[in-house]
Order: C-alpha cells, then structure tokens, then sequence
C-alpha cells in the first residue's frame, strides 16, 4: 500500500491535518484504531433518537476568528452560550465563580463588601485566576481576598482536581491554577470572553465526515497501526497518537487520569436544572451531563425520556488528562529527543505531544503546522 502522506489518528488533530493536506492535492491515508472518527469528540444518534456525546461533553468556543471561519466551512453552528453550575454546600451555584455566585453562597453583607473590595483591584468585565487572586491577597495583605481565594481553591479547585487527575491541588503544574478563572462580573456564561461559541447544527461527527469528504483522503477504523505499518510505503508520517506508544514504551509508559463516561436513561422529562453540573466536593463523579438539552429545538426535547453522562474519574476508560508530575515531564523530554532526531515522522496533538488542548487550539496548532 502506497499513500504520500500516513496519518496515524483520527481524532481532530489527525482530521484538520488530513482535510488541509488534502486541500492541496496530496493523497493521504489516515489509521484509527477505534471504530469510529473524530475521537473524544465522537457523537452518535441512539435508538431514541438523542444525540450522545460518547465521550462527555464538548462546546465548541474560540477567540480566534481564523479558527471560527475555518470550522464554519464544514458545519453551521447554534448560538449555544454554556452555563456551568456547581453543586456546593447544598445548592447549585454558576460556576466560575463570579458576583452572582458570591451573593448566593456568602450573606448579602459578606458579598457586598468582597465584590467592593475586587473592584478596587480589578476592572468591572475583567477575567483573573486562582493564582492570580492569591498573588493580590498577599501583595496587599488584604483578608477579605484571602478568604475568597481559599474558598474557590477549597470549595471549588481542590477537591475536583484531586477526584480528576488524580494528583492534590498542591502538586499540580501552577499554569492549571492559571486557568481557572474568577469573574469580576454578573455574567455567568462559562466563556464569557470567548466572541465565538457554539454547537454543530447537526453534530460532530457529522462535521468530521464533511473535513475528510475528499477522494484523495482513505481512511482504515479498527486497525492497530503498528500492525501494519510495514507494509505501507509514504514519504510523510504524522502521529497523533501516544508518544510513548511510537516507540514502544522505551522509557516507560506516560500516565493519563482516566475516565469512565457513564450513560443512563431515566424516563423523565428533565432529570436536573442546569446542562452540566460539576461535583467538585460530593459524590464519586466529577460532573453530570444532560444531552439533550444541548439541542432545545430537537424532536425528543419534550419526552418523557433523557440521557444524562456521569463522568467517574480514575483509571478507567478514556485516556483524559496527563499526569503533570516530575517523573512524567522527564520521560517525555526523553520521548520528545528521540521525535526531533527522526526524518518525515511528525508529532501533532494531545496524545503526540502529551498536552492538554481544548478544540480551538488543537485546530490552531495543526493549521500553524501545516503554514
């Protein structure tokens, strides 16, 4: 078998490489290894006619307008705005955490004086971190600040992140805690700073079939690369799978927090008020997901039927999160030596280069490649 250009992986990064290589002419032959494209973003109709998201939820959001109209070739897109909320103390609270969180949780007094003392620091609209609110409490020696940062960090960050990744609050890499954010706002869209969000109209493995909808893309599901890999000629290889797995686990296996999506069907019109609904604190899931409430305007929206995912962290399923420990940045700067040594083989998204990316960035990352 003879193809220019052998993509191992066909999840998104492998499926804008292959759209954009084929967009130029050149012949390409993607591997998967599951039984089905576009990876964790993978969604399917079932037999009730709800769309699942396999793999637990994913919203399309962005900042980046060459990202947005690249996407928007190949999908329309509902103005879908997620609003996350928490189950804390009790109750359900919108998350992050921002001013209408903060006179929900705290007494009226309580609240009026901590959002008093953040606009004194911090421009109304504006968007800070965990790390960033610490930093201030320190630097002006301000309790209220410090009370409020130790309250998201306990109430919020420390106890989701030890259920999702496995590792405490304490020994995960600082640039985490820069990215949950704080908002110096009423507004309690989970991306509220993102111009451009929304849903595939239809889905997105509808979308993905549309990127790979060329005659010089081929593409083979349910094959083991390594199986077969001798018997395939090419001048360019792309792996968008492990690293470590490329080269046989040499220096050993990197750690990924697993998780295990869970689907249930309850016969009842709604089964929780919110979309989403993180557990950072109670239960042994870390979130619930309604599907269909995604898609408001759908013909099973109204029946007495509903899917929700509950998403069980631990080493169960689906490789999610990489385990950001000394020992593991130490064998992938191993892995990442023996990459740049090799001729024609690339490395490209999350597996490949053991990073954590959401949609737009992986998106980004592979059309900056292939300019």
């Amino acid at each position: 078998m003879k193809t220019q250009y052998l993509i191992i992986g066909a999840g998104l990064s492998g499926i804008v490489l292959a759209q954009q290589l084929a967009e130029q002419g050149k012949e390409v032959l993607i591997v998967e290894k599951r039984n089905h494209i576009g990876g964790n973003c993978y969604d399917y109709y079932d037999e009730n006619g709800f769309l699942i998201h396999q793999y637990g939820p994913h919203i399309f959001h962005t900042d980046m307008k060459e990202v947005w109209q690249y996407i928007q070739r190949f999908s329309e897109f509902t103005n879908f705005q997620l609003r996350l909320k928490g189950f804390l103390d009790g109750q359900l609270l919108p998350i992050p955490f921002n001013f209408t969180t903060m006179y929900l949780a705290f007494p009226p007094y309580l609240a009026q004086q901590l959002e008093e003392t953040l606009l004194t620091y911090y421009p109304y609209n504006s968007k800070i971190s965990i790390g960033e609110l610490r930093e201030k409490a320190e630097q002006e020696q301000k309790k209220a600040l410090s009370f409020l940062a130790d309250y998201i960090f306990e109430k919020i960050f420390k106890q989701y992140t030890m259920k999702q990744r496995g590792i405490s609050a304490e020994e995960i890499n600082p640039e985490v805690m820069k990215r949950v954010p704080i908002l110096i706002s009423r507004d309690d869209r989970y991306f509220p700073h993102h111009q451009y969000q929304g849903m595939p109209a239809k889905w997105y493995t509808k979308m993905f079939e549309k990127m790979l909808d060329y005659p010089n893309i081929k593409l083979l599901l349910n094959m083991d690369y390594k199986i077969m890999i001798n018997d395939i000629i090419y001048h360019q290889l792309f792996i968008t799978s492990p690293i470590d797995e490329y080269f046989d686990y040499k220096y050993g296996k990197l750690e990924y927090r697993k998780t295990l999506f869970h689907l249930e069907t309850h016969n009842v019109q709604s089964f929780q008020d919110n979309i989403v609904v993180n557990y950072p604190n109670d239960y042994e899931w870390t979130r619930i997901t309604e599907m269909k409430k995604f898609y408001p305007q759908s013909l099973t929206y109204h029946i007495d039927r509903t899917v929700i995912c509950k998403e069980f962290p631990g080493q169960w399923d689906i490789e999610a999160y990489p385990v950001e420990s000394s020992e593991n940045k130490k064998m992938l700067e191993l892995y990442q030596a023996d990459a740049q040594a090799l001729k024609n083989v690339h490395f490209l998204g999350r597996l490949a280069n053991y990073r954590y990316r959401d949609m737009d960035k992986t998106i980004k990352n592979v059309l900056d490649f292939i300019k």
